[in-house]
């Protein structure tokens, strides 16, 4: 019977506590903390970048996933020393502290274990009447079954309070003493460690000693207890207690915006060089008080390491200035801004793809007019034609809208979003030619990675034996938490852009001049093989530049961010210093090498750059993408018959068959060759006919520079009222001719060497015939208004 009242007793007591138990773990809230938690960012190496404040007012950071070591023996030791023993609470430790308060009559000893502290903290520290006490030994032994030790004293680490507005040790060791928790001293975890019991010490005052006390007390039980020798606790207690509280860094405040934007109250770890972004900021600060002697007050600069894609410095603007007036807090880099000229290569690459132009094809670079669309270069010169890659490397405006025109704007526009640049949101329409001259908006995050997965094109077309992966174009990567590609199987051989085509266009931007009168700028460029691009918007708006290496991408932008333009704000004269200066601070070990399997020779015309066609004197040999075998043969050569100084033209009309001495002739057409001629001394053209030897028709002889066909022109008046002439012009093959000039019929002038006539016509519709001495005629139809 009394074994039967045991047994009772011990199932009862059994079933209460498990009663208690489950009380517990149905009261446990999950989360355990649901405090909000500062924005925190890391470069990668684990320094701190900057962060930003929890939205209760707190620096309370995002939990981490280790514990300090020195903090962690510190803390054990100073407040539970029991920890790896007790269910969640120590009875022991308890009986201690009721006697001691009761001999007291005060509260004078806590017998709280770390697991009932975090309870405490997790219950936003309630009063400590018996019934909370009561939960509080519940929830803790429910915690024990629910966590790891390790969990707990986690929980603990990043929700202990320490002074003020500063929760955390992680918080505390920026706060207190600049630098992470996990190269806190003995003095300084020591301090941490007992500040949870007493926050309020670390405030300066009468307080400072008693926590100087304490401290010194922690420091000698970690030396009794043979944590610490002789000589390092002699030397912690020397150290000074933290003073007023160190500024958090903000080596990287606009990334830290955007995280705040994006990622509020996590802490993120990006892949940034911190020791490059610190250069990086120093460089634009020194170049930004240059400029701001200009009035330029913004600039950005990204770098992407292009192996990897991860983006090591991003610096969003200028620091902010001391009248707060210039914008400093946009982040440029996400902005959108007129491209100016920096989307040429992708162009120039584009064509070589399609199979539409050799690297040194001649292009037109005359005076054009497309609809009210008259693009200029940017000194208003002209070359008559040129070879695309030195339209490339001069940033020559004129030949890329040919380019353009030719390649078509519906399929650049799809190039242009396959490759990344997805701010381009309305049809080739809207935009039409010029948006190879700033006509969109691209921001210098696009740029950049589009500049990147150019060049890992070349480098996995290298790296994978004539195959890619197919993501050479994703967003550059900042965060360690973002997913890794996904490598897709099998390789692919199908890209935006083949490697080959990228390859070729990178020789053209390697014939880029530095800006600046530095000596020796062209052994450093050569050395460090950078192939680099800048562009200027209309009006002087944005500059920028963008350098490729193996390596890297270095993007820069320079301007104003409320879109103030500046006389001399150019890509070359404001943003390529800096990017230059950026890669002054770059390592580089890798290179582009040619990728020979997408690479074929032939003959090209020596003057023309077409592939060499049957009346071509001079050829040489070059490598190009595959597809520039289907490019068309040289239209400029010509075979020609004159006598046998090539001095005049012959025919049948004049000679006999046995006079006519066969001659290649290479002719630009008219106005492209009146341009031209002015560059080329050398250049010829063809000869004039001999007297009487003309055939009756040619075409081509003449042609009108301006007006163009259809031109609608306004001419404006003087101050006095005096209507403006109209400056007519032509181009002729045999200049020396003379042209008579007729507007409607009528009779107006003649001209010979120059043909330029000037008029002054009427308001509306007009015609003007010209006509040769050998009576080759041409005509122009235009319209005068008078407004």
């Amino acid at each position: 019977m009394h074994h039967k009242w045991i047994f009772r007793w011990i199932a009862s007591l059994s079933i209460l506590i498990l009663l208690w138990l489950l009380a517990g773990l149905l009261m446990l809230p999950r989360p355990l903390f649901n405090d909000p938690y500062a924005t925190v960012i890391y470069s990668n190496n684990n320094r701190l970048l900057g962060a930003r404040i929890a939205l209760d007012g707190q620096w309370r950071f995002p939990a981490g996933d280790t514990i300090p070591a020195k903090f962690k023996q510190a803390v054990l030791l100073f407040e539970d020393r029991h920890f790896y023993e007790h269910p969640g609470f120590n009875p022991v430790s308890i009986y201690h502290a009721l006697v001691a308060n009761l001999k007291a009559g005060k509260v004078v000893r806590g017998g709280s274990t770390v697991t009932q502290q975090v309870i405490r903290l997790s219950r936003k520290g309630k009063s400590r009447t018996l019934p909370e006490k009561i939960t509080e030994v519940t929830q803790a032994v429910a915690l024990e079954l629910n966590a790891s030790k390790e969990e707990i004293l986690q929980y603990f680490t990043d929700h202990a309070p320490m002074g003020g507005n500063i929760v955390g040790v992680e918080a505390a060791a920026w706060r207190y003493f600049g630098h992470p928790a996990t190269s806190l001293s003995w003095a300084e975890a020591a301090t941490l460690a007992v500040l949870p019991n007493a926050p309020s010490l670390i405030n300066p005052g009468k307080n400072r000693p008693l926590l100087l006390a304490k401290r010194n007390r922690l420091l000698d039980a970690l030396q009794h207890e043979g944590i610490l020798d002789s000589l390092t606790a002699i030397a912690s207690k020397l150290e000074p207690l933290p003073d007023k509280p160190y500024p958090l860094p903000n080596v990287a405040p606009h990334l830290v915006d955007y995280c705040l934007n994006h990622f509020r109250g996590q802490r993120m770890t990006t892949h940034i060089d911190l020791r490059l972004q610190e250069q990086v900021n120093r460089l634009v600060e020194e170049h930004h008080k240059q400029l701001s002697g200009n009035n330029i007050h913004n600039a950005a600069v990204l770098v992407v390491s292009v192996p990897d894609n991860q983006v090591v410095a991003y610096v969003g603007n200028t620091a902010e200035s001391e009248d707060g007036n210039h914008q400093n807090s946009v982040d440029v880099i996400r902005a959108k801004r007129s491209t100016g000229s920096i989307l040429k290569p992708l162009l120039y690459a584009g064509m070589q793809e399609a199979g539409m132009l050799l690297p040194n094809t001649l292009v037109a670079d005359i005076p054009s007019y497309y609809n009210n669309y008259h693009p200029t270069n940017f000194d208003d010169h002209y070359s008559g034609s040129v070879a695309a890659s030195e339209a490339l490397s001069r940033s020559l405006n004129v030949p890329a809208i040919f380019m353009l025109r030719d390649f078509g704007e519906g399929n650049f526009l799809r190039l242009l979003k396959i490759t990344g640049i997805t701010s381009f949101d309305k049809s080739a329409d809207h935009y039409g030619l010029s948006m190879i001259l700033g006509g969109g908006e691209a921001s210098l995050w696009e740029l950049t990675g589009m500049y990147a997965g150019m060049a890992r094109t070349v480098l996995d077309y290298d790296h994978l034996y004539g195959k890619y992966t197919g993501n050479e174009y994703d967003e550059p990567i900042l965060f360690v938490e973002e997913a890794a590609p996904v490598q897709r199987e099998p390789l692919t051989e199908e890209v935006p852009l083949h490697a080959a085509s990228i390859w070729l266009t990178y020789q053209s931007l390697k014939q880029v001049n530095r800006p600046g009168s530095e000596a020796g700028w062209e052994q450093f460029a050569s050395s460090q093989n950078i192939a680099w691009k800048t562009g200027t918007s209309f009006g002087f708006r944005d500059a920028w530049a963008i350098g490729t290496t193996a390596d890297y991408v270095v993007g820069v932008w320079v301007g104003n961010a409320d879109g103030e333009g500046r006389t001399g704000l150019t890509g070359t004269a404001s943003a390529s210093p800096i990017m230059f200066e950026v890669f002054q601070q770059l390592e580089t070990t890798n290179k582009f090498y040619p990728p020979y399997d997408e690479l074929v020779s032939i003959a090209v015309c020596r003057q023309s750059g077409h592939r060499a066609g049957l009346y071509c004197p001079d050829t040489d040999t070059i490598q190009i993408y595959e597809k520039g075998l289907e490019s068309s043969v040289c239209p400029y050569h010509q075979r020609i018959f004159t006598d046998s100084l090539h001095a005049v033209r012959l025919s049948l009309v004049c000679a006999t068959i046995g006079e006519m001495v066969p001659y290649d002739c290479f002719v630009l057409p008219p106005i492209q060759e009146w341009y031209y001629k002015k560059g080329h001394p050398l250049y010829h053209g063809l000869p004039p006919w001999k007297p009487g030897c003309s055939p009756e028709s040619e075409t081509d002889l003449m042609k009108f520079i301006y007006p163009i066909p259809g031109a609608s022109i306004l001419l404006p008046r003087d101050g006095d009222g005096t209507q403006q002439q109209l400056v007519l012009q032509i181009s002729h093959r045999e200049p020396e001719s003379e042209v008579f000039w007729h507007l409607d019929n009528e009779f107006v002038g003649v001209t010979k060497s120059i043909h330029q006539l000037s008029v002054v016509p009427k308001p509306g519709n007009h015609t003007m015939t010209v006509v040769d001495a050998s009576g080759a005629t041409a005509s122009v139809n235009f319209s005068i208004s008078e407004r």
